[in-house]
């Protein structure tokens, strides 16, 4: 079980025990079937256990823009141990989100290093790592790929933000960083950001700083001309203006779910207020890991307005499972205004009350989104109910809730999963 930083002020047992508050949450709230995306791994495992992995999707882009072969990979196995059950799924996920949240309970440590931040602060950066949000993503088998790949950008950051890198931690980042392009391609937001925490090193020759820099350059680039090539057609650019605004509603919802009309102008209110704090800690080191996770997610938000504003629009930022992407913005944000301006009186005084209001915001928005986990898990319940009733004779308006437009692909994977005995069918169902 992953402890608490030795430089935080909190209880040893503070970031474990909120783990396994999240696991017994995850666990009770699971999907017990393959819903939605989900139901796309059927035909990839099916043609595993023919012995013809590389002819399926396995390798292929998914919905003309995101990777997923890492999580591929990983539900293959979980899928395989737990004889179809999607709980193995789940504890899959929570795993490499519990990796994440030790991953930024260190990076907190060392942007806080030196400093005077009180024990109030760390418990609020606690509630954002462990925050409710997540559990739109855990509940869900198939989103293993969102924690993949917010571990390939997060340890690299980490890592790079230390006092003394090593090119062999550097290394290790970038091939972390790949794996997590191939669980959710956002991660390719991490190679400018890492590029960047390069740069900065001005205490470094630049002979180190290639040395560094040059793999990031060349990863970045073979993933970047893969995924243009898998896509197979050019990406069409909008607006400047829809761009943005997806962008603010993209991170909003990390603390605004439950109020969309609100969040874009309180991350537009957040943005402005980090520019003068960045200034001020323009020369020191401990900003950087701050800066590193909103840049990051403001890379991310950008990336997913370019491929999904244009079909769904700009109210599609408030998809629930982007809020473990975009509380990586507010732990950058609020590491860096306590940063910023805890020892100025005259400025704290004023920042202080911004911050405890966006932590009410997200203790809300914690409450709201698990709520919905709670609703998600109950409609996926019955769901499968109601799958087992009625086989073979199945819904159509039942297929379409379940599985959106893969309604009519369904009918045919959920036939194999009864003759293989996986959710939602017992297993004395096989054929």
């Amino acid at each position: 079980m992953p402890t608490a930083s030795r430089l935080s002020p909190l209880p040893a047992a503070a970031l474990p025990l909120a783990l396994c508050l999240l696991l017994a949450a995850t666990l009770s709230l699971h999907l017990p079937l393959m819903l939605w995306d989900h139901i796309d791994l059927v035909p990839i495992y099916d043609a595993w256990q023919r012995g013809a992995l590389a002819a399926s999707q396995f390798w292929r882009i998914h919905d003309g823009s995101h990777f997923h072969s890492a999580a591929y990979a990983v539900l293959l196995a979980t899928t395989w141990l737990s004889g179809g059950r999607p709980w193995l799924d789940c504890v899959a996920g929570w795993a490499f989100y519990a990796l994440l949240a030790w991953t930024l309970w260190r990076l907190v440590g060392n942007g806080w290093r030196g400093g005077r931040e009180g024990r109030g602060w760390w418990w609020a950066m606690l509630l954002l790592i462990a925050h409710p949000g997540h559990l739109a993503n855990l509940q869900w088998g198939w989103q293993v790929a969102v924690f993949i790949s917010l571990l390939g950008a997060v340890a690299p950051i980490h890592w790079l933000t230390l006092e003394r890198p090593t090119l062999v931690l550097n290394l290790a980042g970038v091939v972390l960083a790949i794996v997590g392009v191939l669980g959710f391609s956002t991660t390719l937001a991490v190679f400018p950001v890492a590029l960047a925490l390069v740069a900065l090193r001005g205490e470094w020759p630049w002979s180190r700083r290639i040395a560094f820099a040059l793999p990031w350059l060349l990863a970045g680039g073979a993933l970047v001309a893969w995924l243009l090539a898998a896509r197979g057609q050019p990406v069409t650019l909008p607006g400047a203006g829809v761009l943005a605004l997806y962008a603010l509603n993209y991170l909003g919802g990390g603390v605004l779910r439950f109020a969309e009309n609100i969040a874009p102008w309180w991350t537009l209110l957040a943005l402005v207020l980090a520019i003068p704090a960045a200034g001020r800690c323009r020369r020191q080191a401990q900003a950087r890991p701050w800066l590193a996770l909103m840049a990051f997610a403001l890379g991310c938000a950008l990336l997913t307005a370019l491929g999904r504003v244009g079909s769904f629009g700009t109210d599609h930022a408030f998809v629930t499972r982007y809020a473990s992407f975009a509380l990586l913005f507010w732990i950058g944000w609020l590491g860096l205004m306590v940063l910023a301006w805890r020892d100025v009186a005259t400025a704290w005084r004023w920042v202080r009350p911004l911050l405890i209001v966006t932590l009410l915001f997200a203790a809300v928005n914690g409450a709201h989104l698990a709520k919905k986990a709670r609703t998600t898990h109950q409609r996926a319940v019955a769901f499968a109910a109601q799958i087992r009733a009625d086989w073979p004779q199945l819904d159509d308006a039942l297929l379409a809730q379940a599985y959106g437009d893969r309604a009519a692909a369904a009918r045919q994977r959920l036939a194999l999963l009864r003759q293989w005995g996986f959710a939602p069918f017992d297993r004395a169902d096989a054929d």
